[in-house]
């Protein structure tokens, strides 16, 4: 079959052809770029969309990442050029004979905004596709060259550029998805940790208003200790061993640097994943308003205002978003988990480390968390997942919903199966075969190594760690290198099913269980109410749960109010 060539704004570009999981084709179009590279004058500012170009524009290979170091190898990857792009996966094109407009679906990875990447490597769209939804995974600037936040408002740079990357992005699909069979009017974005982070911020910003129609925010929100930045620029500049304050010359000396030198100073702050530390690169309120400004107010003033996309929204966390800490603490080389519990103030709070106050707090929540015990593994992960995840969520909903003209759906997502790519990086005797395993179908895309890992991890008891980590989700509605293709009427094509289902589901209709009558699903997902906070736990089975989690978000709430 010859490749597809399909005619966008921009020009004319030339896709290919794969198949689902359960081998039906599909066309794909990678690494089409929606902005300018971000280069010389443009390094750090917010995007400019691309220029046309003339013939065909390959579209068979992925783009660059963008420059960032590698989420599990930990190398550098990545070029500025051409780093403004999306992969495009379609059931159909017009030309097929039958013009019917879907729902998309926009793709928003994670990776604490340093690292990882819109590539099949981790976000295959072989489930998701089958349910006959057009996919859009964007790439997006990370680190200092997308969150540089500068003071002085003539260099223009008061951050977010890489929140306005995704803005340029939807922009560019209400141009060009009908020319791949999608709906422009009927968009969804989705993703994950940061990329959760990402989604709600657009649902939040005034920028976005009419670029889609649906969000879905996966273990992560604007309200989150790690989802906001600072302003950075005597930071970075610190990193590089740049004796200079004044901001002008850190800009120009920046624009002079490496993109590799750049990614390998930021790094010389080390993120160790607490709430008592403001994260360096990242989202900001912008301290001036400009044409091209994201976001000028809090978030939470903003969503207690109503100021904000009143669309359908679906939010939740996986039930130990907490374990991600021992994937860290291996790749940190630190044991995270002996840390003092004064790292787990927010840094809102302005409480002084080693304070009677921190101190105060630090005890209230060991008794809460662990009583007369020794702190452990096991209760730190709940307590990780309460503190940098679940609180944010159900504080969200909270006030979401006082003020939100639109539905709020809120889950937990519990599946535990050897699909769970995280729990295995987590699991202490499948951390390194998994590293081992992944590097080799990274390397040679050979899937005698997805099998090999599979069947290790098949045989690994489930219950090491109880729960399902940050990260799990992924391996429910994404293929990966490391994913072998789940067999007809397994139990894990089951959960598969179900998973991709009811996000398609809400990306068609706004109701993520429209049928009260499928036999898959069997449950009616209510939508939380100003008195209910109503929850579907989307485990081995589906269940509806009401007001989940009282005492242990109560205990939150109370810390928060916990000042001198």
């Amino acid at each position: 079959m010859a490749n597809p060539v399909v005619t966008i704004k921009e020009g004319q570009i030339k896709g290919s052809i794969d198949s689902d999981y359960l081998g039906k084709p599909y066309y794909y179009f990678l690494g089409i770029p929606y902005g300018k590279a971000p280069i010389g004058d443009l390094r750090f500012k917010a995007p400019v969309p691309v220029e046309p170009w003339k013939g065909i524009r390959d579209a068979t290979q992925e783009g660059p990442e963008c420059p960032s170091r590698h989420l599990m190898l930990k190398t550098y990857v990545g070029s500025e050029d051409n780093c403004l792009h999306v992969n495009v996966y379609t059931p159909q094109l017009p030309n097929d004979g039958n013009n019917n407009l879907k729902p998309v679906m926009v793709w928003f990875h994670g990776g604490g905004f340093l690292y990882d990447t819109n590539k099949r490597e981790m976000y295959g769209p072989d489930y998701l596709i089958t349910e006959d939804v057009v996919i859009v995974a964007v790439s997006f600037r990370l680190g200092v060259l997308g969150f540089l936040s500068l003071e002085d408002p003539t260099l223009e740079i008061p951050g977010n550029a890489g929140l306005k990357d995704m803005v340029l992005a939807l922009q560019w699909i209400q141009n060009n998805i009908q020319n791949f069979c999608g709906d422009p009017n009927n968009v969804t974005i989705f993703g994950e940790s940061a990329g959760s982070v990402a989604v709600h911020y657009l649902y939040l910003s005034p920028k976005t208003k009419g670029l889609f129609h649906k969000a879905i925010c996966q273990s992560g929100c604007a309200l989150n200790t790690w989802g906001v930045g600072s302003t950075n620029g005597l930071i970075i500049a610190k990193h590089l061993h740049y004796n200079e304050m004044n901001e002008r010359k850190i800009l120009e000396y920046l624009k002079t640097l490496s993109p590799q030198k750049l990614i390998k100073a930021q790094h010389r702050y080390e993120d160790t994943f607490v709430a008592c530390k403001v994260q360096k690169f990242g989202p900001v309120v912008e301290k001036y308003v400009t044409d091209s400004a994201f976001l000028t107010e809090e978030p939470l003033e903003i969503i207690k205002s109503g100021k904000f996309n009143h669309v359908p929204l679906i939010i939740g966390t996986t039930s130990r978003e907490g374990i991600l800490t021992e994937a860290a603490r291996k790749l940190l080389g630190k044991d995270i988990i002996g840390s003092s519990l004064e790292d787990e103030i927010h840094y809102r709070l302005n409480v002084k480390r080693g304070s009677e106050t921190s101190k105060r707090i630090a005890h209230k929540i060991k008794k809460f968390y662990y009583g007369e015990e020794e702190i452990n593994a096991e209760k730190y992960y709940l307590l990780k997942t309460d503190n940098m995840f679940l609180h944010a969520a159900y504080k969200t909903v909270n006030y979401q919903k006082q003020t939100s003209q639109a539905l709020i759906y809120f889950y937990e997502m519990s599946l535990d199966t050897p699909l769970s790519l995280f729990k295995s990086l987590c699991t202490p005797k499948l951390f390194y075969p998994t590293l081992i395993f992944y590097l080799l179908a990274y390397l040679t895309r050979d899937s005698i190594f997805n099998t090999f890992f599979l069947r290790l991890a098949s045989l690994m008891p489930r219950k090491v760690l109880n729960g399902a980590s940050h990260g799990d989700d992924l391996s429910y509605l994404f293929t990966n290198v490391l994913s072998e293709k789940v067999k007809p009427g397994s139990d894990e094509e089951i959960y598969v099913k179900r998973f991709i289902k009811l996000w398609a589901n809400f990306a068609r209709t706004g109701n993520p269980t429209p049928d009260k009558n499928d036999q898959l699903l069997n449950v009616e997902w209510k939508p939380v109410t100003k008195d209910e906070n109503f929850l579907l736990d989307i485990g081995t089975r589906l269940e509806l749960k009401t007001n989940p989690y009282g005492e242990r978000m109560a205990f939150w709430d109370s810390i928060y109010n916990f000042l001198p």
